[in-house]
């Protein structure tokens, strides 16, 4: 089969419609992804990782970041070295290998300072997007704070006549609204693949939608018109752009009949960001979870996402159905990658994943049967970062964090709307005051995680451990089951519990590699305004 994965960026829990629709209240109106997810196995348990790069690195190596440098709440800036380690087999390079075209539409965030770094040396056959993590819609300029701004468009691809030679061009196209720039991209590649139907594709359309800066299109302002907060507004005017590229793109398989010979996967790479770092609000929601993008809470890791099995493939499975399952089960973000593969008939032996293969379970589901066999994931990794001092852990019930959960964000809790506060608080329901943030609470828990985790240089930093005996050991309890809000800490009832989880967590991170060093600013790596490869 065809394998169309598509990632969002930054979306929050409670920012779709089908996803959390008994809070989102159909405030926030995604009817293309809503209608895509009805067809599909919906994960209610996808974790990542709390941030852009390590989340990416996580899905295409099948790996946790901790086991190569790419762990904690860091992403690599523009200018920098480093990125993912070159060593590490990528899930577009097992797919190429056994006959697939690869592409890479949008953002890549996994380094670009030599070509070894950058995604057609990384298994893919075409790439076109951004080099870095973020850049402005409309001009389409790196967007990174206070750091030095550049050009970030290119279209990559190798040379017909010689393979070992890539073909770079820098995209000439300011003024068009970047998402729609991807999605045209994308419906091209599709109506390509119609007349080659003999040769699958595996395409990656990794769009910036809903990360920052928050730039919509007048029309979908409009079109969000009922929701009276501002931020909360141009939030979901940014959701209803994803959703419109969402719809052409499955609308272009539609058309060629290629929908029943895909399968399509849906996830969002960390959790929305509330507000930045000098307490603006972003309007994104991650309602009831506690957190945001850059924390370990819930808010930060737990993401919608789901996949849509097509009726009928190339591995000649039985048909299956299109009514929409809710899975409960743990799901990681690095689960991907032997999901994927075995779905296509084309795993691979001796990977050393930390993924789990979910194809056995999901095919079941899809035929019909419901969850006829064990679920596969027991546990999860959220993360384990000496230099931000945190680290977590969960099963299917608890969840153990250890030192700081947060990294220079924010630690929302929200009033849970409960079945009694609707007769009882109605006004709750409906206030749109759990959208919005307080500036000043804000300001003043940032101030606190400065203090506690500091910004400093850890390139050079020798205290710095290859386990976590160097680590905190503040740790907090929750029992996800009764409290997903994660505001009652157990830790002292639950000890053994606690402690159970905590050395499951040592023992995983033993001889891990030191954390990579992605904050260094290089100026030859701006050239003329525009961002280069240049080592």
């Amino acid at each position: 089969p065809n394998i169309l994965v598509i990632i969002s960026d930054d979306l929050g829990y409670n920012d779709l419609g089908y996803f959390n629709a008994e809070h989102n209240q159909g405030q926030t109106k995604t009817p293309y992804i809503d209608r895509l997810a009805k067809q599909s196995i919906q994960l209610r348990r996808h974790y990542t990782q709390p941030m852009c790069s390590p989340s990416r690195a996580a899905f295409f190596t099948g790996r946790y970041p901790f086991r190569y440098g790419m762990s904690g709440a860091r992403a690599i800036y523009y200018g920098s070295r480093n990125g993912l380690d070159t060593s590490e087999y990528l899930l577009p390079q097992r797919l190429k290998e056994v006959g697939y075209a690869t592409y890479l539409i949008g953002k890549w965030h996994l380094g670009f300072a030599n070509w070894a770094m950058t995604p057609l040396r990384r298994g893919f056959d075409y790439f076109y997007g951004m080099y870095g993590g973020s850049s402005t819609y409309y001009t389409h300029m790196s967007y990174e704070g206070p750091r030095p701004v550049g050009f970030d468009l290119f279209e990559d691809t190798f040379n017909p006549n010689n393979e070992s030679d890539i073909v770079h061009s820098v995209v000439k196209d300011n003024g068009t609204f970047l998402e729609m720039l991807l999605t045209r991209r994308a419906v091209s590649i599709i109506d390509q693949a119609a007349n080659q139907k003999d040769k699958p594709f595996f395409m990656v359309v990794s769009y910036t939608n809903p990360h920052a800066p928050i730039e919509p299109m007048q029309k979908d302002l409009l079109q969000n018109g009922h929701i009276e907060n501002e931020e909360r507004r141009k939030m979901a005017a940014m959701v209803t752009s994803l959703d419109y590229g969402v719809g052409q793109i499955t609308t272009s398989l539609e058309r060629h009949n290629l929908l029943n010979d895909t399968i399509i996967v849906f996830l969002n790479d960390n959790g929305g960001q509330i507000a930045d770092l000098v307490g603006k609000s972003y309007g994104s929601s991650n309602y009831p979870l506690r957190g945001a993008k850059m924390t370990l809470y819930e808010g930060g890791i737990r993401t919608p996402a789901f996949i849509r099995i097509p009726t009928s493939n190339k591995t000649k499975t039985k048909p299956v159905s299109r009514k929409a399952f809710s899975y409960e089960g743990l799901f990681h973000i690095t689960d991907w990658f032997p999901t994927l593969l075995s779905l296509a008939g084309v795993y691979k032996d001796g990977l050393h994943l930390d993924g789990i293969d979910h194809s056995g379970i999901f095919m079941d589901i899809s035929r019909g049967g419901g969850e006829g066999v064990t679920r596969p994931r027991s546990s999860v990794i959220a993360d384990v970062d000496p230099v931000y001092d945190s680290a977590a852990i969960l099963d299917e019930r608890f969840k153990l964090i250890v030192g700081n959960p947060c990294a220079l964000s924010f630690d929302q809790v929200y009033p849970l709307i409960t079945e009694e506060s609707r007769t009882s608080q109605p006004d709750l329901v409906k206030d749109e005051s759990h959208y919005v943030v307080n500036s000043t609470l804000l300001m003043s828990q940032i101030a606190a995680n400065s203090e506690k985790i500091g910004r400093y240089d850890h390139k050079n930093d020798t205290s710095l451990c290859n386990d976590m005996s160097c680590m905190s050991r503040d740790m907090v309890l929750y029992d996800l089951s009764v409290d997903i809000s994660e505001s009652n800490d157990i830790s002292e009832r639950f000890s053994t519990i606690r402690d159970i989880l905590y050395q499951t967590l040592a023992n995983q991170t033993v001889n891990m590699p030191r954390p990579v060093y992605f904050e260094d600013e290089n100026d030859e790596a701006l050239k003329d305004g525009t961002w280069r490869v240049w080592l």
